[in-house]
């Protein structure tokens, strides 16, 4: 992914402590996920993990506008947007929006945790908790119960944040050279109003929408891949950010 580059080197703050909610369901959930390849958990953390962990995403400063180009990934930090003239960015929302209307687009804001970890930049961040957390033995065994894949060995994972006007239009997740298991979304996002958009949708063969789930606050969405799904855009008009730890499950 091309991205221009910045280094923060940040202090670590008080520990997440994220745990999974004692009081789920998860062999109820794995039968949901596979007879209908989808499921939405509700109380997925404790609500102190969830609340531990809403304060340190809402504490994060670290923000790539994260775009495709085609089959170019890109990534710019957020803030240089904002230094840009409205002209400018008008010009830019415009090609975003040509592309959009032809091809797969996305457009909205994320820090990559897990590729951040692997390059060895920002040692200490409070959010790479989070990937420790996801690949720890108990969450992965809650994976591999849920997916019924016991070959499952890792999670990835990215803080993103969808403002208004950002989406993800239709694909599926199918990768070349990871072998995805499921997709995940935790969401973050408190007082969503599903007037707002931002909604998680599925698509049948004709394009209808078969499900789609809002965006609410400590609740994890999980869905098998290759499957055809999008991120409804943000309203213009929406009074807050989609807020979500997303990636992938893997053999």
């Amino acid at each position: 992914m091309a991205r221009h580059h910045q280094n923060n080197e940040t202090e670590a703050f008080m520990s997440l402590s994220l745990t999974i909610n004692p009081q789920l369901d998860a062999a109820r959930a794995a039968e949901q996920l596979a007879a209908t390849t989808r499921v939405q958990i509700a109380d997925f953390l404790t609500p102190e993990s969830a609340q531990n962990l809403w304060q340190a995403f809402q504490e994060n400063a670290i923000w790539y506008l994260s775009l495709n180009r085609g089959a170019e990934n890109l990534e710019v930090p957020a803030e240089n947007l904002e230094k840009v003239s409205q002209v400018e960015r008008e010009q830019f929302m415009q090609r975003v929006h040509e592309r959009a209307g032809k091809q797969f687009q996305y457009l909205f804001c994320q820090y990559y945790i897990s590729e951040t970890i692997e390059r060895g930049e920002n040692k200490g961040h409070p959010l790479h908790e989070v990937a420790e957390f996801l690949n720890s033995g108990t969450t992965l065994d809650f994976f591999r119960q849920l997916t019924r894949e016991p070959d499952a060995r890792e999670v990835d994972v990215m803080a993103t944040r969808y403002e208004p006007g950002h989406f993800l239009t239709m694909h599926d997740d199918a990768h070349a050279r990871r072998d995805r298991v499921a997709a995940y979304v935790l969401n973050l996002t408190p007082e969503w109003n599903p007037d707002w958009g931002g909604h998680l949708a599925f698509f049948d063969e004709d394009g209808n929408i078969e499900h789609a789930f809002v965006p609410r606050f400590n609740v994890l969405n999980v869905f098998l891949v290759p499957q055809r799904h999008a991120v409804q855009a943000v309203a213009p008009f929406a009074r807050g950010h989609r807020c979500s730890f997303t990636g992938w499950v893997h053999r």
